[in-house]
């Protein structure tokens, strides 16, 4: 029988491929604070009670998310610590959805500060590839229209829903772009300056979990010399013992010839690994970092942690 663990992983695994992990995340603490304010259990410690059962479940999903594990920690400690700590407390729903908002307006903080350090990025005049539909990279990109940059972007079309959300996006902040096939890239490498993508999350192991597809693109871009860029807040990181591929999904599916008899396995997988040495340069809320001063940084994270 399924576990509401595993039901509730799996849920968190397809929002996030729609969405990202910061929007999911953002989601996720809203939906708390609508459940607050409408939980109806006819004692005090039951809200406690099924919190701490919540929070087991958001910060042990599969795979683990390392901006869940940092908001979601800290606020259990909140909550469990101070709201829950206080035996009958009559202003328990106020008090718990304030540390909520509290976290959520830290949040968007910490993104801002990203988009603010992605100045140091010169797009004057230059042609961005981009990929995967990270928000992130789809906000900053907005910011630079809004500084009144002037830059035009490629979208290398690959999923059709994902290819579908940059395109909207951009196309609403009035950003000149244009499409081109994955698999077609090698046609426009004179044409591309920087290539910039986001990542769910960043392992102990020096790799970014990035979206599939993400790591031939990179790999084919580096090696003709355009820089890649990165953009990821550190409360993505996974700071944690990371298991061998514990964040890859596989999905395996029986499909048909379209005209002859013929029934074949189809296998796909949720992420990609990517090192962070092909990247040029880590634009996070911490400031703008080399590969070799973002391992340090994780380092003494994940040191400060234990």
């Amino acid at each position: 029988m399924t576990s509401k663990t595993e039901l509730f992983s799996d849920l968190m695994r397809e929002l996030e491929a729609d969405i990202g992990s910061r929007d999911l995340t953002d989601l996720v603490l809203q939906s708390l604070i609508d459940a607050i304010r409408g939980f109806k259990g006819s004692k005090f410690n039951n809200f406690c009670k099924q919190y701490s059962e919540f929070a087991e479940m958001v910060t042990n999903t599969e795979p683990k998310f390392g901006i869940f594990r940092y908001y979601f920690g800290y606020l259990e400690k909140e909550i469990t610590g101070e709201v829950c700590s206080i035996s009958k407390n009559k202003k328990w729903k106020k008090l718990a959805i304030n540390r909520i908002e509290e976290v959520r307006k830290f949040a968007r903080k910490q993104k801002r500060k990203l988009i603010k350090n992605s100045d140091e990025v010169d797009v004057e005049g230059k042609t961005i590839l981009i990929h995967d539909h990270s928000h992130t990279v789809q906000d900053v990109l907005v910011h630079f229209r809004g500084q009144g940059k002037k830059f035009k972007v490629v979208i290398a079309e690959q999923d059709y829903e994902k290819t579908h959300d940059n395109i909207e996006r951009l196309h609403n902040a009035g950003i000149s772009f244009t499409v081109v096939p994955a698999y077609m890239l090698s046609h426009i490498h004179d044409n591309i300056d920087m290539v910039f993508f986001g990542a769910l999350t960043l392992k102990d192991t020096m790799h970014f979990v990035m979206n599939p597809g993400a790591l031939s693109i990179i790999t084919e871009f580096q090696l003709e010399g355009v820089p890649i860029f990165m953009f990821m807040g550190t409360d993505k990181f996974s700071l944690w013992k990371s298991k061998k591929r514990s964040e890859i999904f596989i999905h395996k599916h029986t499909r048909k010839h379209i005209h002859k008899p013929i029934e074949y396995e189809r296998i796909k997988y949720s992420h990609d690994r990517v090192p962070v040495k092909l990247f040029k340069k880590i634009i996070t809320n911490e400031g703008v970092l080399t590969p070799a001063r973002l391992k340090k940084v994780f380092n003494e994270k994940f040191k400060n942690l234990k």
